[in-house]
C-alpha cells in the first residue's frame, strides 16, 4: 500500500506484517482483525482501531470476512494540508495505541467507507473522507472523559453500542474495552449495575429485537440473522425458553 495524503482505503483479508515511512490509522469496519505492533498484539472486532506511528512495524491478518479502513498521513505534509492542521493531527501519532470507537464514530466510518467503496477513484473524497475521521478520532481520545469512562458504566452509551452491533456476535471483551475495562471489572460494575450478567442482558436484548421483527411479519430464519442468533433453531430454543412460546407461534398472534 503506498501513502497518499489522508486517503482512507478499504482493505481485503490478508496476511501481512511491514513498516512504512508514513504515519497511518486503522479502524475495523466490519468482522476481526489480528494486529501486531512491535509485540503488542490484540484483536480488533468492529469499531476497534489503532494508532500506527511510521517507526513501529506491525503485522495484521484478518479473522474471516473482514472490512478495514485506513488513514495514511505522509511525512512530511503534502499540499493539500496547511502545516498548522498537521502539527494538530500528527499529534495523535506520537505514540502507538489501540481504541475503541464510541457508537456515533462506528457510524461515521462505516458511512465514509461506503462512499469510498462507491466512488473508489475519487482523490477529493478520499481526502475529505480520510480528514474527517482522523479529526473525529482525535477527539474522542483527546477527550478526558471518555477515557474515565470506565469509572461510571454508562448504560445509555453501552445501549448504543450493542444497538448497533446486535446483528454481529457481540463478545463481552468488545463490551468491556468500550468501557475502557478488564472483562473481569465490566463483569463485576455490570451486574452490580443491572442485577443480571452481560450475556443475559446480550440475551434479552436478542430476544426484544425478536419480537419487534416478528410482530412486524419478518420471518424466523430472517429474524435470527438481524437479531445476532447463530442460527433459527438457536433462537428458537432461547425465545421458547424465555418467553414459552415458539418465534412462529408468536408471530401468528400478529397475523
Amino acid at each position: 500500500m503506498t501513502p497518499s495524503d489522508s486517503d482512507v482505503f478499504s482493505l481485503p483479508n490478508e496476511a501481512d506484517a511491514h513498516d512504512h515511512d508514513y504515519h497511518q490509522l486503522v479502524v475495523v469496519v466490519d468482522g476481526s482483525t489480528d494486529f501486531d505492533i512491535e509485540g503488542n498484539s490484540k484483536e480488533l472486532q468492529t469499531g476497534g482501531g489503532c494508532i500506527l506511528p511510521s517507526s513501529d512495524s506491525h503485522a495484521f491478518a484478518g479473522l474471516g470476512e473482514n472490512r478495514i479502513m485506513v488513514v495514511n498521513l505522509p511525512i512530511p505534509p503534502q499540499k493539500a494540508i496547511t502545516d498548522e492542521e498537521y502539527e494538530i493531527v500528527s499529534r495523535l501519532f506520537d505514540k502507538a495505541a489501540y481504541f475503541q470507537l464510541n457508537p456515533r464514530l462506528q457510524i461515521l466510518a462505516s458511512a465514509l467507507s461506503g462512499e469510498l467503496q462507491q466512488y473508489p477513484n475519487d482523490p477529493i473524497l478520499a481526502r475529505a473522507c480520510g480528514n474527517t475521521l482522523l479529526s473525529a478520532i482525535r477527539h474522542q481520545l483527546n477527550n478526558k472523559d471518555v477515557r474515565q469512562r470506565g469509572n461510571h458504566l454508562d448504560i445509555d452509551k453501552l445501549d448504543q453500542f450493542i444497538e448497533l452491533n446486535l446483528s454481529r456476535r457481540v463478545h463481552i471483551n468488545q463490551l468491556a474495552n468500550f468501557c475502557f475495562l478488564s472483562v473481569s471489572q465490566f463483569h463485576e460494575r455490570f451486574k452490580e449495575r443491572t442485577g443480571i450478567t452481560p450475556h443475559q442482558y446480550l440475551m434479552r436484548k436478542r430476544i426484544e429485537r425478536a419480537q419487534k421483527l416478528l410482530s412486524e411479519g419478518v420471518p424466523p430464519i430472517q429474524a435470527a440473522e438481524m437479531c445476532g442468533f447463530s442460527s433459527q433453531s438457536a433462537m428458537t430454543n432461547i425465545f421458547s425458553q424465555t418467553l414459552g412460546i415458539t418465534p412462529l407461534r408468536y408471530q401468528k398472534q400478529f397475523s
